[in-house]
């Protein structure tokens, strides 16, 4: 399950870069062929930066979230465990006393 979430993200990130990259090339390449930028090619730039933006955007905010909820059950487990150690410890030492 680790590696398949693992190649989820590299699968997104190099997407990202490579539709990135072919924008900005593309934007390059017109505007020193044409001295101009077409439409056509404004939308694609376009695009390809709302997707990027959005990959990289989307993916921080959820493995934050993620992390932030993560350690809020880790807290809460730990104080849970604690209080359960000394209800237990409570319970064996008021037993033992009460026997004798």
């Amino acid at each position: 399950m680790w590696l398949m979430e693992k190649w989820k993200d590299v699968t997104q990130y190099s997407t990202a870069v490579i539709a990135f990259l072919s924008g900005v090339s593309l934007a390059f390449l017109q505007y020193f062929d044409t001295q101009d930028l077409t439409n056509g090619v404004l939308g694609y730039v376009a695009q390809v930066l709302v997707y990027a933006a959005s990959v990289f955007g989307v993916t921080m905010y959820w493995n934050g979230k993620y992390r932030e909820s993560t350690n809020l059950i880790n807290a809460k487990y730990r104080e849970l465990k604690k209080q359960i150690e000394r209800h237990d410890m409570d319970d064996t030492n008021g037993v033992s006393s009460s026997s004798e």
